[in-house]
């Protein structure tokens, strides 16, 4: 039987056809499709994206999306394959086969490496070449399998394209998601905006400088700013797209920008009142962070505040599984410890406050969770700003 698999922004006359197929299929409201597949027609992004197989009649007989998140806890892996399904008459033919490398070939196209999955469905999916990766959560507290698999690049041949599944680089990785960057950190990132506020109400009164680490495009400098309006900001990324982002946002406040690796910029000695991390550090090893928080704590005056707030891992074993995983990586694709790579390697808070305390940094507690976004205070031992 022949089949023809397209996405349905190629073919926006089957957008409503989707919309009602679809929601047929899943207990999803067909409204919820309907938007979504519209967002896709009408903006040039890479997600979401929905695909359909049609028979010679051009009947649906199969489909699938790619989207941000799938309702589980774990937003920073994406995107996600959804919503597979092929119509009972038409199983056997290894449709539901070619819907998933279609659904990996187009996420190449679009700038992902890989993609990700929750099933139940062990062995079907293992079979097409995803593998377990973790243990997530969805909305409703049921625990959730997440699968991983690498998407699949092509030469202009139509061959798949040699070493193409490897880790991004932490720069490349940035870049091309800098347009999607902060609504994904507000709104599907848990602890989102939140987080924000959170950590600038906990920065001292009497801050007047400030270090921040892996600013990105300055979401945690809005609500600094705006409790802070005169503080003078060293931020520190390594996407020059990202800081472009962030200068456009804050014309006329007292920044300065450096781009570049923060394990290996210059801090300075006793410099500032405060410094800053978010969402930046889950991607490091417990001796670089050991290293960068022994330089911060020479960089801050004596009683300055460290804030970090993260993504932390929930147990040991969790932890122990990112390492793992993140060692085989790199010797799989022959990366050396120097080069960075996107991949979340998680400590559990426990482990980042011995880290911390290690560093010289007293006083060092959590001050608010929301999952398995943490916020920590550290603070280098001697006069409190606020007691200038």
């Amino acid at each position: 039987m022949q089949y023809t698999i397209f996405c349905v922004k190629d073919r926006p006359a089957y957008a409503d056809r989707a919309a009602d197929w679809f929601a047929s299929k899943w207990q999803i409201p067909k409204e919820e499709y309907r938007r979504s597949i519209a967002d896709m027609c009408n903006r040039d992004a890479s997600l979401p994206r929905w695909y359909l197989a049609v028979d010679a009649g051009g009947e649906i007989t199969g489909g699938c999306g790619l989207i941000q998140n799938d309702f589980v806890d774990r937003t920073d892996l994406f995107p996600y394959l959804c919503a597979l399904f092929v119509e009972p008459d038409h199983r056997g033919h290894a449709l539901g086969g070619a819907l998933l490398a279609y659904a990996r070939k187009d996420a190449a196209k679009q700038g992902f490496a890989r993609l990700y999955l929750c099933t139940d469905h062990t062995a079907y999916y293992e079979r097409y070449g995803w593998r377990y990766i973790a243990a997530g959560t969805y909305s409703d507290g049921h625990p959730a399998r997440i699968y991983q698999a690498d998407s699949i690049a092509e030469d202009p041949s139509g061959r798949p394209a040699a070493g193409f599944g490897a880790p991004e680089p932490m720069a490349t990785f940035f870049t091309q998601r800098v347009e999607r960057y902060d609504e994904h950190m507000r709104r599907e990132v848990e602890g989102g905006a939140q987080g924000y506020r959170r950590m600038a109400e906990s920065l001292p009164a009497g801050v007047k400088n400030l270090l921040d680490l892996g600013c990105g495009t300055g979401l945690e400098l809005e609500e600094i700013f705006r409790r802070f309006p005169s503080l003078a900001v060293t931020g520190i990324d390594l996407t020059p797209a990202m800081l472009q982002r962030l200068r456009r946002k804050f014309p006329d406040r007292r920044l300065t920008l450096c781009q570049g690796d923060y394990f290996q910029v210059v801090f300075g000695t006793d410099v500032y009142d405060a410094a800053v991390a978010y969402q930046t550090l889950h991607h490091f090893t417990p001796a670089q962070k050991l290293s960068l928080y022994r330089r911060l704590y020479g960089a801050l005056k004596p009683g300055g505040v460290y804030l970090e707030c993260d993504y932390m891992a929930d147990t040991t074993r969790q932890e122990q599984y990112f390492f793992n995983e993140s060692a085989r990586l790199r010797e799989r694709y022959g990366l050396t410890s120097g080069q960075m790579f996107h991949y979340d390697t998680p400590c559990t808070p426990a482990h980042q406050i011995r880290l911390l305390r290690q560093a010289g940094f007293v006083r060092v507690a959590p001050l608010w969770r929301a999952g398995s976004t943490v916020l920590l205070r550290a603070v280098r031992p001697g006069k409190s700003v606020d007691s200038d």
